[in-house]
């Protein structure tokens, strides 16, 4: 069994859910800090419970350029993704990347001919794909029990005042998190990913109501077309009180039926039938046992770099219509 030891860079929400995925794979014998806190008691713990090496590194530098590393997880901010990516695979360490793959369309074509060049993995952990419930929606899509879709719907409600205040990275003005691209990127890969189609067009609003003192607008509405002639529409929004992601994170409406709220419509059945999914696996589970397979046995990964690119580049172009209050064609944009 091909040993793979992983490298972890930077400390965002999500480190402890990757940390407990690779923890106790067989394939995983070493696991390596940097730009990070030194991690939780329970984390330390657990590494040496199941008997795992456990290294700190100074910086970025000193963990790609280890040897023992051969795969590294991007957990640091959105606008540091394409640099710690780009760094690891210079170094010639496959990579399981943080969503979104990168905040800005330069970015995103650097690691594509980078990935391209070095033949090695690259994934983006859009984890959401991997929830039981999504992987249950997009099977009865594809099998065709609501025929073909012509509207779809997603957002990302979440009230993100504990992940700004005090100061984080964030909402830190000099880079702060621009909610469409750091939230908005998990129903825009749900909806592209179930439609199996791309986004052709955008337009979109915006405002900055709710959080006045945040240094970018906090809500954010597209309409955008799809190549399949399909329209969506997505809500992101940081603003709001007292919501999370929940039931009406995407929906459905095609000619045979609906899936609404976890509920699926048909013109066969009177009554809606609740979807339901007995799986409890975590997506970042899930997420990290895809990337282990696909470093060990060469396997593409399920979300490459050109899947996650599709995702920011509809992304940007909600930003850009937002604020120039044009329609933006995503082939159009530089």
């Amino acid at each position: 069994m091909k040993i793979i030891n992983i490298g972890f860079i930077g400390t965002d929400v999500h480190i402890h859910d990757y940390i407990d995925g690779f923890l106790h794979h067989p394939r995983v014998n070493m696991m390596g800090f940097c730009q990070t806190e030194i991690p939780s008691q329970r984390a330390t713990s657990q590494v040496l419970e199941v008997g795992k090496t456990f290294q700190i590194y100074k910086n970025t530098e000193e963990l790609v350029e280890d040897t023992q590393i051969s795969a590294v997880v991007v957990c640091s901010p959105d606008y540091l993704h394409a640099e710690h990516t780009l760094m690891a695979l210079e170094a010639g360490k496959h990579v399981l990347c943080e969503k979104p793959l990168t905040d800005n369309l330069r970015n995103c074509q650097n690691l594509i001919e980078k990935v391209k060049q070095t033949g090695l993995t690259c994934m983006v952990s859009q984890f959401m794909r991997f929830q039981p419930i999504y992987q249950r929606i997009k099977q009865i899509y594809d099998q065709g029990q609501i025929g073909n879709a012509f509207f779809i719907e997603g957002s990302y409600i979440h009230d993100m005042r504990p992940y700004y205040q005090p100061m984080t990275w964030r909402s830190n003005p000099n880079n702060p998190q621009n909610i469409l691209i750091g939230g908005g990127c998990h129903p825009m890969d749900l909806m592209r990913w179930t439609v199996n189609s791309e986004v052709v067009s955008v337009h979109a609003f915006s405002n900055g109501y709710a959080l006045p003192d945040f240094p970018l607008d906090d809500c954010y509405i597209l309409s955008f077309q799809f190549e399949n002639g399909c329209v969506g529409k997505l809500l992101a929004t940081s603003g709001c009180r007292g919501h999370g992601m929940g039931e009406g994170f995407l929906s459905i409406y095609g000619t045979e039926g609906t899936i609404w709220k976890n509920q699926l419509y048909t013109t066969e059945n009177s009554q809606p039938e609740t979807i339901e999914v007995t799986d409890e696996s975590s997506a970042i589970h899930t997420a990290v046992e895809y990337f282990l397979d696909s470093v060990a046995n060469g396997a593409p990964p399920p979300i490459d770099v050109m899947d996650g690119a599709k995702t920011v580049s509809a992304l940007v172009a909600g930003v850009e219509s937002a604020k120039t209050g044009q329609r933006i064609h995503v082939d159009q944009l530089t």
